[in-house]
């Protein structure tokens, strides 16, 4: 590849983030694109009511491959990432979308770019919205990295008469997320309670407010996943209702939770169940590969290295 071409990233998550950074970095112009308002994925925070702010996505990510662990040491060093939850526990700071947009910093990234077409033309790519029209000014790319989650990006691929054998592998399981700001006592003693019993209502709770750098008196509760499986069309307001009583309903709340503001959140593709268990898929050739949690499973970081993986994979055709 003509080291002067541009690349088009789909996906402002974690992956797209890695691939994005590691390809500016070795000279590669990107162009980042993803359909939300703004950056993170699923490492996301929500804005509430006034300043209130909940990470109502994931929650936390560790670090255990050395290349991970030195980019969140360099994070908590310049004040992007800090220790919480647990050992080995870290969290962005002033939310969970910090340290992707710390990877971006500085990159073309367009949101509110919901990309509906791959189309291949003279051996370059250009982008569609759903309805035909261009993205990205019309620009053709030498290569297009999908990071979106696997039933997104098979469906750009399908829609292009394409393939990347093994994605369709990729399964996720749905999560419904409240969102509460409460007034009085915080309802936990501790900073988070965790259940692992794959028929609770409720999987997971935290002091959201309690992290560092945030303010307000913030709660997440995130559901089990075969309770979101089995709720997952129903609607918002309701979920909310029944997973506010599920929360009051655990023996180890402290009081009655007195409820300023609530709202569920329903994540379709939140947890990877099954992985392809490669680092990247790459079309030799073809400048279009994949990358994220569905290669190497459900952790921040194994999207981070996903993503690392697909750039390297760019560069290495490009020499």
């Amino acid at each position: 590849m003509d080291r002067d071409d541009t690349i088009a990233i789909i996906g402002a998550g974690i992956a797209g983030a890695a691939a994005a950074r590691r390809l500016h970095a070795a000279g590669r112009r990107v162009v980042v694109l993803d359909k939300g308002r703004g950056p993170g994925g699923r490492m996301a925070t929500r804005r509430g009511p006034g300043a209130l702010r909940f990470d109502h996505g994931a929650q936390y990510f560790t670090a255990r491959d050395p290349r991970f662990a030195a980019q969140v040491a360099e994070w908590a060093a310049r004040g992007v990432a800090a220790p919480w939850g647990g050992p080995g526990r870290s969290v962005g700071v002033p939310g969970m979308t910090a340290p992707v947009r710390d990877l971006l910093a500085g990159l073309d990234v367009q949101c509110g770019r919901a990309v509906g077409r791959l189309v291949r033309e003279d051996r370059r790519w250009r982008l569609a919205e759903a309805d035909g029209a261009a993205l990205a000014g019309g620009a053709a790319f030498t290569a297009v990295l999908l990071t979106c989650p696997a039933p997104q990006s098979l469906a750009l691929l399908a829609g292009a008469g394409l393939d990347l054998p093994g994605l369709a592998e990729v399964r996720y399981a749905p999560c419904w997320t409240l969102m509460l700001a409460h007034d009085g006592p915080p309802p936990l003693d501790g900073p988070v309670r965790e259940n692992r019993d794959p028929d609770a209502t409720i999987a997971w709770v935290a002091q959201d407010g309690a992290k560092p750098g945030r303010e307000g008196a913030t709660v997440v509760v995130q559901a089990a996943p075969a309770w979101s499986r089995a709720h997952l069309e129903e609607d918002a307001a309701d979920i909310a209702e029944r997973l506010l009583d599920a929360l009051r309903d655990l023996p180890d709340v402290a009081g009655p939770v007195t409820v300023g503001h609530r709202a569920a959140h329903r994540w379709r593709y939140a947890r990877v169940e099954r992985a392809i268990g490669e680092p990247c898929l790459y079309a030799p050739g073809t400048g279009l590969g994949f990358a994220g949690d569905g290669c190497l499973g459900p952790r921040v970081e194994s999207a981070y290295l996903s993503g690392l993986a697909l750039a390297e994979r760019v560069l290495a055709e490009s020499v």
